[in-house]
């Protein structure tokens, strides 16, 4: 009961159990905005972004064991052709004709990551019965690691970008369509700015009004001692009409309601300067979202830092042999105290 699984386990571990060589790496993966106040390795394992870290690190966990990882690795490395070798003990070695499913399943025993949540560091354990197959798995598993999280983060940052791009370009058409119709209106009306010229109009009423202001005042003044049939009141007096008949005409031009009018130019011509002013200033802001977007995605973008590379293992850690023996050994020894203590309670119980 103990001493022929001892012996059998001592004569397996012994003779027949294939050296099992482990590759170590250690990775993280940290933001752009990563930083503490230290410098070197502090400065790169620090990051006050915790949570978007955390959750690039189990996608990551969770891509090493998938089935994408699986096939891409195939293409460089022929896991087959290594964990089914024929001169590997039967026990370790991968059936030579697994399915998919079933080296998938073995490629989970033999490549291990652990996470440390308080770090954030992910511990890489890729075990292999050749020291070179180890660790060039182990840098394999990193770059389709890192690849997929710059491709993660490219993506965001591309969709990101595209976002606010496609605002700025609409931006753009607004301003652009607000534009031509300013543009379309100008050459209609043969005005480059109605709003200033109302001004000038403006400016030019208020000059002839006071001039007729002035004019009158002249024209009581000289009553006071002319006629009203001398030459001076008569030249007066055509001068203040004049000046009447201009300021009407001017001040119909400013205030009257006819599509010649200046106060129809401005009533159409007022919305079409400020949608276009609006749109100038969205397109504006647009520009400015579009900067921002840059600048946040390259702050929020996520990078894979490798401080500790796969080794190169100069001597098998596996199989634990003598480990392996005295496993065996006290696990039979328990079953075969078990065992007793049963057949005598049953013997015991038989013999009443």
């Amino acid at each position: 009961m103990v001493g022929l699984p001892t012996l059998l386990a001592a004569i397996y571990f012994g003779l027949f159990a294939s050296d099992i060589y482990v590759s170590e790496s250690r990775f993280a993966i940290r933001s752009a905005t990563s930083g503490g106040g230290g410098g070197g390795l502090a400065a790169i394992l620090a990051s006050p972004i915790a949570n978007s870290g955390d959750q690039d690190t189990m996608v990551v966990a969770d891509y090493v064991h998938s089935h994408d990882m699986l096939e891409r690795i195939t293409e460089s490395v022929d896991l087959r052709a290594h964990y089914a070798d024929p001169e590997l003990d039967r026990l370790a070695r991968l059936d030579a004709g697994a399915t998919q499913e079933q080296l998938l399943t073995y490629f989970e025993k033999r490549v291990q990551l652990v996470h440390d949540s308080q770090s954030g560091v992910l511990t890489l354990t890729v075990q292999a019965f050749d020291p070179g197959v180890a660790q060039g798995l182990a840098t394999r598993v990193i770059e389709l690691s890192e690849r997929l999280v710059n491709d993660l983060s490219t993506r965001i940052e591309a969709d990101t970008l595209a976002t606010a791009g496609a605002e700025v370009d609409r931006g753009a058409e607004r301003v652009a369509e607000t534009g031509a119709a300013l543009t379309r209106f100008r050459r209609q009306n043969t005005l480059l700015n109605p709003t200033a010229e109302s001004s000038a109009l403006l400016g030019v009423v208020t000059g002839i009004e006071t001039r007729l202001i002035e004019a009158r005042a002249l024209l009581g003044e000289k009553r006071g001692y002319l006629r009203e049939d001398s030459s001076e009141l008569i030249g007066l007096n055509n001068r203040i009409r004049a000046l009447e008949r201009q300021a009407s005409i001017e001040r119909g031009r400013l205030v009257g309601s006819g599509d010649d009018q200046m106060s129809g130019l401005l009533e159409s011509y007022q919305p079409l300067e400020q949608r276009h002013q609006l749109a100038q200033q969205r397109y504006a802001a647009a520009l400015g979202s579009l900067e921002n977007a840059r600048l946040e995605a390259q702050r929020q973008k996520q990078y894979l830092v490798t401080f500790i590379p796969p080794s190169l293992p100069d001597e098998a850690v596996e199989p634990h042999r003598l480990y392996g023996v005295l496993t065996v050994a006290v696990f039979a020894l328990l079953i075969h105290l078990i065992g007793g203590l049963m057949w005598s309670a049953l013997r015991d119980h038989i013999g009443r």
